[in-house]
């Protein structure tokens, strides 16, 4: 009877070390995608065969409790089954505590990660959303300057007409003074029509002489009121020619060209804004979800780690329960080994005094720092609608609701634009020849993307590159657009075709910076290209009045396999048909 127990626990011992062994000293490891599900899978079933084990230990010596040992049994206890005890399933409980442990850390650490990288992105959205707001203000009052100017003009314009009708008035007044002024009426000059030559001089010749004289003198008066009312006419209607042909060609002019050149300016570059402000929302939307849903997938880590009677190998209580079994187990083992007290209070108190050596860092405080209750956010705390007049635009206090389900965007301005295609999201170094499918084309477009550079190489080397006929240059759907970076240089050659020119384009003069991601638009509208770098304007052309007009799909390469590629990194590389 007493070999028979000995040999059912050396049995039961050997089992647990050369059948079980890798369940005895399992550990959790992470596989190189993140999943844990089939590695925990494992580990819980490993933990549940010792634990049984460990049970078949506790019964097998509680009933060889019950009977006196040989030495040779009491040698196999001391050789087998109290090394089996310390050296696989001590051990094990010890390995599956820093497995645990880590495991959490690592979730934590990936989840502070991505706090941070919400946080970050929060703050680009914070001041994208600023920009705007300023830029929408900055908009209003451009608005009011051209409205404004308008108003002076037209009634200038109406001022103008009305002096030009009170000088055609008054040149017709001042002629017809003229042609009032041509006429005299002789009849008025009282020569008598006979007379008698016996009344001596009142007759005679001295007498006419005298009469005539004094019509000379009223004759030459008359034709002196005359001539001057003939300058005057002559000077009215040159003064209201002059007057009508000035109040002509102002109201043929645009006095207000500058004030809507630039409110057409600033509208083309807070209508960028808005879209980069968006972007720049739905990017951070796109990181909260993220860490939201990993600090869910903490939450329930933590709380299967506190749970207890859960026979893996991520409960803390089962795995302290199993430690505390271990060493009651020992303690009467040894009691066994040496002859020693078997009583139940000898082992308990022998148990006591070898505690558990681990404390479980929970991690609540790095925890409790990162939350997901906000259910709205402001940015910039304000909307803008945008109407014909000044007036009619309003400014209103405003913040997005936030959806966090899966199958939901994540903020209202967040659905899915059809006419985007993403064709590259989080990006990586870019390598010669890289085609990333076929986009339809569109003859007008915004592409936009982030571009990191690490440093930079001799001649032409290739970021992106879209073209329809399959190749490089320079004919008509060849670049649609394409994009390098200059020998030596971070500044930007930007070409996109039109129908007169394969290789038209517009080149900033700014280099980007080293090492620092900066996002580009380049968009082909309205008669135009324009380059915006983080939403500010830094090229344009209006040589774009014809585009190429597009006859299909076209592929596109990040990079192409004409240059070298550009040492830098592109990611979420959009194409918009506009």
């Amino acid at each position: 009877m007493k070999f028979s127990i000995v040999f059912n626990a050396v049995a039961a011992a050997r089992i647990s070390r050369e059948g079980h062994g890798v369940g005895l000293s399992a550990q959790v490891t992470v596989s190189a995608d993140g999943s844990l599900s089939n590695a925990l899978s494992r580990a819980a079933e490993d933990t549940r065969t010792r634990r049984q084990r460990l049970a078949m230990l506790q019964a097998r010596a509680e009933e060889m409790a019950h009977t006196k040992l040989s030495p040779d049994a009491q040698g196999v206890i001391g050789d087998v089954l109290l090394p089996t005890l310390k050296d696989d399933i001590e051990s094990a409980v010890l390995r599956e505590f820093t497995t645990t442990q880590e495991l959490l850390s690592s979730k934590v650490a990936g989840l502070q990660s991505k706090n941070s990288e919400a946080e970050k992105a929060l703050g680009v959205a914070v001041t994208q959303d600023k920009a705007l707001d300023q830029c929408r203000t900055e908009e209003q009052n451009l608005m009011r300057d051209l409205e404004k100017c308008v108003a002076e003009r037209d009634a200038k314009i109406k001022s103008d007409a009305e002096a030009c009708e009170q000088q055609r008035e008054a040149a017709v007044d001042a002629c017809a003074a003229r042609d009032d002024a041509a006429n005299i009426e002789l009849s008025a000059l009282c020569i008598e029509t006979k007379c008698n030559l016996a009344d001596g001089n009142s007759c005679g010749v001295n007498g006419y002489r005298t009469i005539m004289e004094g019509v000379a003198a009223t004759v030459a008066e008359k034709e002196r009121v005359y001539n001057e009312k003939v300058a005057m006419c002559s000077k009215a209607q040159d003064d209201a020619t002059a007057t009508c042909a000035a109040a002509e060609r102002y109201s043929s002019s645009d006095p207000c060209a500058a004030q809507r050149e630039a409110l057409a300016s600033k509208t083309s570059t807070c209508d960028h804004s808005s879209e980069s402000a968006t972007v720049a929302i739905c990017s951070f939307g796109g990181d909260l979800k993220d860490k939201c849903a990993d600090l869910t997938e903490v939450n329930e880590l933590v709380t299967e780690i506190k749970g207890s009677s859960r026979e893996d190998s991520l409960s803390e209580p089962d795995r302290q329960a199993e430690w505390a079994a271990v060493q009651r187990l020992t303690c009467l083992l040894e009691a066994l080994r040496d002859d020693g007290d078997l009583s139940t209070e000898a082992t308990a108190a022998c148990a006591a005094d070898r505690k558990y050596p681990k404390t479980f860092d929970y991690m609540s405080e790095a925890i409790a720092a990162i939350t997901c209750d906000q259910k709205s956010f402001s940015f910039s705390g304000f909307s803008w609608i945008m109407g014909p007049t000044a007036d009619q635009c309003s400014r209103s206090a405003a913040s997005l609701p936030y959806a966090a389900g899966a199958d939901q965007p994540v903020f209202p301005v967040c659905g899915e634009n059809p006419n985007t295609e993403l064709l590259i999201g989080e990006g990586s170094d870019l390598v010669q020849g890289t085609s990333l499918g076929e986009v339809q084309a569109s003859q007008n477009y915004e592409v936009s993307f982030v571009v990191t550079p690490h440093k930079t190489r001799e001649g032409w080397s290739n970021l992106i590159h879209f073209t329809q006929t399959g190749k490089n240059c320079c004919d008509e759907g060849d670049r649609m657009p394409a994009v390098w970076f200059f020998t030596q240089s971070t500044r930007l050659h930007i070409r996109s075709g039109r129908a007169d020119g394969g290789n038209d384009g517009c080149d900033p003069t700014e280099q980007l910076p080293l090492g620092k991601a900066t996002k580009i638009d380049i968009r082909v509208a309205e008669g135009k290209m324009q380059v915006f770098y983080a939403g500010s304007k830094v090229c344009e052309t209006s040589t774009y009045a014809s585009p190429t007009v597009p006859t299909g799909a076209m592929v596109a390469y990040a990079a192409d396999p004409w240059h070298n590629p550009a040492l830098a990194i592109v990611s979420h590389l959009t194409y918009t048909r506009l």
